[in-house]
Formats: structure tokens, C-alpha cells, sequence
């Protein structure tokens, strides 16, 4: 099981600890304002004395201290803020890469998106602008108050008390904001996950007829959602409200204290100086609260994500290098649909798989891949459990066609060679492409260059289909898994099948209901109910069904 990065792993502590150094620097040009102000307004006392030039002086240069302080403190934030996220991304990723295929699809893709997006904003908000002004808080406000008791214990006592009420009431009131965020945030989820999974088929749903009816249920969810965002506001607002009342209560405090023990205007100047420099800090915090309680939401959820299992990846010790077409042995599986099976493929021998829809046929797929585990049983190829294969031995084994086969934007060069270990010369696979039908593809697109759409939108079904023949024959893998490659193709089908087959000399499972390609197989599984019923030769076999009608 994966956990979360640390904030301060992956050298993010040294970022941190100049976070650290820049919040002493505000709090010491803080300080140094203070007294100056102090010093400028004393000199009002005497018209008669020179200008306070080095006070006046030392109050522009803090300002401009404490700007330029600001201002690195928030490059900083940010920086850190971002190499956060990115880790966290990246673990996520690299995580769901290697849990089962099963408990990825159970998952809506608008909520597994929210992870990469909103989650991962709120993580970053978090660290840049949560932590990175958490640490400045806590450096300069007792910085400020000392200086305030060291002004005048008086000046002091009165400033420091309505500001620790306030921040008092901040500790109070910012834990509430928790429901309020995850209310927000599964609203949100729901209506990603429902945006993501209708928003592709908006034209087939008008032609449904469901497009007011879909309609009325994405603004009931968007009123769900505008509510739950207008309660996080109110209590964002209200604690941003806070330091801003707290403000006013502590400059009437100081001005009582002055004016009652008669103290010289300088040191209420100071010290009202001294608590304008504490209210910022104290805004930051209440932002530090709404930040916190987001980013607890999406740490809950993030790490829920990786608490999913992921596939065992142990190996023998004396396993053997796959370096030739393995032997595929299925003993006792179980897993989903599937019971009991027990059945292997020879080395290079060509199995094609038959039967009725669910019946199970597409998780054998899976568990050959190396994509699911069984529950109970073993696969394996040679000795070594699919799952066990490293990246390398992967891509050099297997070649996959399923119908969720991956094609992502980018060039019609890489749509064909992506998972190819050693990518050929583009003369080899042009001529690849050609021989299974995609001449008219490279014209269009202008050669290997051109450019593929996401999820292949710019070409027709049969055209993809034709898109991942071309990558499994570059690939020439040793385990070739078909997943009914004939589909979205025209006659051709069964013979750029049968090229691809016989052109390598990969063990071969066949997912199929056309029974020309069925015919081309060494053997055939009949897989009904879970269970494979019947093997044999394609004439033994389909002879013996045909005479069972």
C-alpha cells in the first residue's frame, strides 16, 4: 500500500526552512517600523528639531523590506506548493498503474479525475499558501507582541488580549469548515463524474429524446453544489471577518491605555504600528483554515486512492528469462465470473476463445495480461506470474488488444509504436501500416507526423482497430492477447487478423465470435457459464457444437 509524500521529503525541507528565514525577515523589518514609527511621531513633539531622517529612513526601508520579503516568500510557496502536488500526482498515478483493472473500472472517471484536479489544487493551496503562511504567522505575531510589551507593558497587555481572543475564535471556529469542504467536495465529484460521462455522448442523448431530462438532473446537482459553496463562503468569510473586527477593538484598547495612564503619542503610534503589522498575519490564518480543512478532504480522499491494492508483483527467484513464446497455464482460477479453470497453452500454439457474452472470456484476457490477479488459483507464463513480469519483460512479452486499448493524442507515429521496446525505422512501419490498411489514414493526416486526436476521435472505429493490429505486429511480442480484433472491421478483417497471427510466433489467445477466424486457431476454448466447457480443434469442436443444435 502506497501512502502519502511528506511535505518535507524530497528535499522540500530546505524550501521549508527558507520559508522559515523569510518570515524572521518580515518580522524584524516589522519590528524595526515599529520603533521608527515611534521615533518619526516623537519628533512632533519639538518643531524646532531636525528631521528624524534616519527614522523616516528606517520606516520606508522596512516597508520596502517587507514587500520584497512578501514576495519571495510567495515565489517560494508556490514553488514548494507545486513540487508537492506533482509528487503526490505522480504516486497516484504510478499507483493506479498497478492496481487491478477490475477496481480501476469500478471507479467513475469524473471522480477519478477530481483527483488530479481538484484534489491536487487543494494540496497545492495547502502547502503554498496554507503552510508557507502558517509559518509566517507564527514567526511574526510574537515577534509584534514583544515588541508591543518591550514599547509599553501597558500599550502591551491591552493590544495582545483582543488579539489572542481572536485568534482564540479562529481555533474555534475554523475546525467547523470540515463537513462544510467534504459536503463541497462530493458534490463536485458527483457532478465531474456525471459531466465526464455524458458529455460525450450529448448528440446520441438529444437524439434520445433526454436532453431536458438530463438537464433537470445536472442543475438539481448544480444547486447541491452552489449550496454547499455558498455555507463554505459564509464561513470563510467569517472568520476573514474576524481580524478585521479584532483590528478595531485593539486600536481603541491602545488608544484607552494611552490616553488613561497618559503616555506620549509616539508610543501609541508605535504600538497602533505594531498592530497593524499583526492584523495581516492574523488574515492569513484565517485563509490557513479554510486552506486546512480542504486540503484534510482531499488527503482523506488521495488517500483512500492509495489504499487501493495493488497487484503482487513477486517472482521466483530462479525464474527463467522469458526469451521465446511461453508456455500460458491456467490452474484452479477463480476471478469474477471465472470458476475453476484449469487449462494451459502450448508454447506458440494459437488458442482461440468462443462462447456466449459475460460468460468470462475477456477476464482470462485480463489475468494473462498480468491486469487483474485470481482470487484463488495461479497463472502463469513459463514459471512467473504475469503480474510478476518487470516493465521491461512487459513490453518485450506482451501485446494486448483490447476494447479499451490506449490511444492517446499525439502523432500517428506514436499511436503505432507505443509499448514497442525497440521502435523500428519509419520505412518499416509505414510499411507495416500499409499492409494492414492505413494508407488512406497517412495520407489524410500527412505521414507519421500527423496528428492523432485524443482517444482517436479523428478516425473511424475500424481505423483504430487497424491502428492497434499495426502496433501489435511492431511489437512482436511472444504473448499475443486478441480481444475481438476483427471488430469495427470490414471483409478484410479476418485475413488482416490471420496476417497478424501467423506473422508472429507468439502464443496466442483469441477472443472471437466469427467463426473464419475461429477456424484459423490451433485450438479453441469454449468458455460458458465461468467455466471452460469444452477444448479442442476448431473442425473437432465446432463440428460438435453445430451437431448439438
Amino acid at each position: 500500500m502506497s501512502t502519502l509524500p511528506r511535505i518535507t521529503g524530497e528535499g522540500r525541507l530546505r524550501t521549508l526552512s527558507l520559508l522559515v528565514a523569510l518570515a524572521l525577515g518580515q518580522a524584524s523589518a516589522a519590528g524595526v517600523a515599529a520603533f521608527a514609527t515611534r521615533d518619526v511621531f516623537a519628533a512632533f513633539r519639538d518643531a524646532s528639531a531636525a528631521l528624524p531622517l534616519i527614522a523616516l529612513t528606517l520606516v520606508a526601508g522596512a516597508g520596502l523590506a517587507i514587500g520584497i520579503f512578501q514576495f519571495f516568500e510567495r515565489i517560494v510557496a508556490e514553488k514548494v506548493g507545486q513540487h508537492y502536488a506533482a509528487s503526490l500526482r505522480i504516486r497516484l498515478f504510478k499507483h493506479m498503474a498497478r492496481v487491478s483493472a477490475r477496481d480501476l473500472s469500478s471507479r467513475r472517471n469524473g471522480s477519478l479525475a477530481l483527483r488530479f484536479v481538484g484534489d491536487l489544487t487543494a494540496v497545492r493551496g495547502w502547502v503554498s499558501m496554507g503552510v508557507a503562511r502558517m509559518i509566517s504567522a507564527l514567526i511574526v505575531l510574537p515577534v509584534a507582541t514583544c515588541v508591543l510589551f518591550f514599547m509599553n507593558p501597558a500599550i502591551g497587555w491591552a493590544a495582545s488580549v483582543p488579539i489572542a481572543l481572536g485568534l482564540g475564535l479562529l481555533a474555534l471556529l475554523g475546525p467547523r469548515l470540515g463537513p462544510v469542504h467534504r459536503r463541497l467536495r462530493s458534490c463536485r465529484a458527483q457532478l465531474a463524474a456525471d459531466m465526464s460521462e455524458r458529455i460525450p455522448h450529448a448528440p446520441e442523448l438529444r437524439l434520445l429524446g433526454r436532453i431536458q431530462t438530463e438537464t433537470r438532473k445536472l442543475r438539481e446537482k448544480t444547486d447541491k453544489l452552489i449550496d454547499a459553496a455558498l455555507e463554505r463562503a459564509r464561513g470563510a468569510a467569517l472568520l476573514r471577518a474576524i481580524p478585521e473586527g479584532v483590528s478595531g477593538i485593539a486600536a481603541a484598547a491602545v488608544f484607552w491605555v494611552a490616553l488613561h495612564n497618559g503616555l506620549p503619542a509616539a508610543e501609541a503610534a508605535g504600538a497602533l504600528a505594531a498592530v497593524g503589522l499583526m492584523i495581516q498575519p492574523m488574515r492569513n490564518l484565517a485563509g490557513v483554515w479554510d486552506r486546512h480543512r480542504a486540503w484534510r478532504t482531499a488527503r482523506e480522499k488521495c488517500a483512500k486512492l492509495l489504499e487501493v491494492p495493488k497487484l503482487d508483483n513477486a517472482r521466483p527467484t530462479d525464474a527463467a528469462v522469458l526469451d521465446a513464446p511461453p508456455a500460458l497455464a491456467f490452474s484452479t482460477v477463480f476471478a469474477g465470473t471465472l470458476n475453476e479453470i484449469d487449462v494451459a497453452a502450448l508454447p506458440g500454439q494459437k488458442i482461440g476463445i468462443i462462447g456466449p457474452n459475460g460468460a468470462g472470456k475477456s477476464t482470462l484476457l485480463s489475468l494473462a495480461a498480468g491486469l487483474e490477479r485470481p482470487e484463488k488459483g495461479r497463472v502463469l507464463l513459463g514459471d512467473i506470474a504475469p503480474t510478476g513480469l518487470t516493465t521491461r519483460e512487459r513490453r518485450e512479452t506482451i501485446a494486448l488488444i483490447g476494447t479499451r486499448s490506449p490511444i492517446l493524442k499525439g502523432s500517428l507515429r506514436r499511436a503505432l509504436i507505443m509499448g514497442v521496446q525497440s521502435p523500428p525505422e519509419d520505412a518499416a512501419i509505414l510499411a507495416r501500416a500499409t499492409a494492414f490498411g492505413l494508407d488512406r489514414v497517412i495520407d489524410r493526416l500527412g505521414g507519421l507526423d500527423g496528428r492523432v486526436a485524443e482517444g482517436g476521435r479523428n478516425l473511424s472505429a475500424g481505423e483504430i482497430r487497424r491502428v492497434l493490429l499495426t502496433r501489435a505486429a511492431l511489437s512482436k511480442p511472444r504473448l499475443l492477447l486478441l480481444d475481438e480484433p476483427d471488430d469495427a472491421l470490414d471483409q478484410d478483417g479476418p485475413e488482416l487478423v490471420r496476417a497478424l497471427v501467423t506473422g508472429c510466433e507468439a502464443t496466442t489467445l483469441l477472443i472471437t465470435h466469427n467463426m473464419r477466424i475461429a477456424m484459423m486457431m490451433d485450438r479453441l476454448w469454449l468458455v460458458q457459464d465461468g467455466r471452460i466447457t469444452q477444448t479442442g480443434t476448431p473442425d473437432s469442436l465446432l463440428v460438435g457444437l453445430e451437431t448439438a443444435r
